[in-house]
């Protein structure tokens, strides 16, 4: 009986959790300035990549944008273009989806 409690409870918790959403997967576009050479998108997806709750990033040289998917409880649009400005390129927000 006592395990069929802990079993109800932990699936409550679940359900509670992905309704109220708690944390989500956010996907994030900006425009990334100042890439000249093909190594400037590795180190843009680099550092991206390096930070707490970013799942993927994907940046093209040509049309200087970079899309980022990060967990929106560990992480905001804002610091991970503050981070990608700060290592040199400067980055602003085009847009953000769920």
């Amino acid at each position: 009986m006592r395990k069929m409690l802990l079993m109800t409870g932990c699936l409550c918790m679940t359900v509670a959790y992905a309704q109220t959403g708690f944390a989500q997967e956010k996907t994030v576009r900006m425009h990334v300035s100042g890439m000249t050479c093909g190594t400037c998108p590795i180190s843009v997806r680099h550092r991206a990549l390096q930070m707490k709750g970013v799942h993927s990033a994907a940046v093209d040289l040509d049309t200087a944008l970079a899309t980022v998917t990060f967990e929106d409880s560990e992480q905001s649009p804002q610091a991970i273009a503050q981070a990608i400005t700060k290592l040199g390129y400067p980055a602003t927000i085009t847009g953000t989806k769920q």
